[in-house]
Formats: structure tokens, C-alpha cells, sequence
């Protein structure tokens, strides 16, 4: 998606930020952040990694990692680590995107920015179910 400066044509989608209004649509003098490239990148990189470790113990065993091995503490490490470079990149991107637009200059990329924050805030929220439900089981047992 590309947001670029429009007149306030009747009839046609645009959105009003901060009194400026903005055409949605395509254009090929748009710019494309560097660091927006770099969040639709690491964004696969973290689908991979993600997938690597669900297919370890944690889901269903597929891959033959020791829950207390080296392999298994590098993949949830490394899956950690992820997890903060894509939400760090994704709102420095945020922030470059803001400025483009704010400049009334188009930009693109901002759907590979918002990928980038909602992968791991959706990655965090499947952990912290799995964490509740396994305290649960956990309490069922002792009470």
C-alpha cells in the first residue's frame, strides 16, 4: 500500500492525517524505506525460525531436540532474539514511515512495518496462553 498526497476529490479513498489528506493507492515515484525492506525480510526470517521451533518438543516433536540440549536453548534463544530485532526495527520503521508521510512525500512499505510488529505481539500472545493454560494444569494438580 502507498500513501501519497491527494486532493480532496469526492469520490475517492483518502485518509485525513492531521489535517493533510493522503490517496491510497499506487504510484512508482513512491519511496521504499530501506529499513521497511528490512522488516518484510526479517519478518520471514522470523516465520522460519518460529516454525523451526514448533516443530521441535514444544509441539510435536518432530524434530529431535532434547528440551534441555544446547540445540533446543540456541533455537529458543535465537527465537528470543528474533522476537526483540523485529519489534526494535518494526517501530524504528514505524518512525521513518511517520517522517515520509509527515514530509508529504509517498512512501511504501507500510504493510511489511505493521507485519513486522504484529508477528512477534502474536508470537508473544500464543506464549503467554501456553504459559496460563500450563500454570493452570499446573495448580489443578496441586489443589
Amino acid at each position: 500500500m502507498i500513501l501519497h498526497p491527494a486532493q480532496a476529490a469526492p469520490g475517492t479513498a483518502a485518509i485525513d492525517i492531521a489535517g493533510g489528506l493522503w490517496h491510497i493507492g499506487r504510484s512508482m515515484s513512491a519511496r521504499y524505506p530501506g529499513i521497511a525492506r528490512a522488516c518484510f525480510h526479517l519478518s520471514w526470517i522470523f516465520i522460519i525460525i518460529w516454525g523451526l521451533y514448533l516443530l521441535g518438543p514444544d509441539a510435536t516433536g518432530v524434530l529431535p531436540l532434547d528440551r534441555h540440549g544446547p540445540a533446543y536453548a540456541l533455537l529458543a534463544g535465537g527465537l528470543f532474539l528474533i522476537h526483540f530485532v523485529l519489534i526494535s526495527t518494526g517501530i524504528i520503521a514505524l518512525f521513518v514511515v511517520i517522517i515520509e508521510l509527515h514530509a508529504a512525500r509517498p512512501v511504501r512499505g507500510f504493510t511489511s512495518v505493521v507485519v513486522a510488529l504484529t508477528l512477534p505481539l502474536a508470537s508473544f500472545l500464543y506464549f503467554a496462553a501456553r504459559y496460563i493454560a500450563e500454570v493452570r494444569r499446573f495448580l489443578r494438580g496441586h489443589s
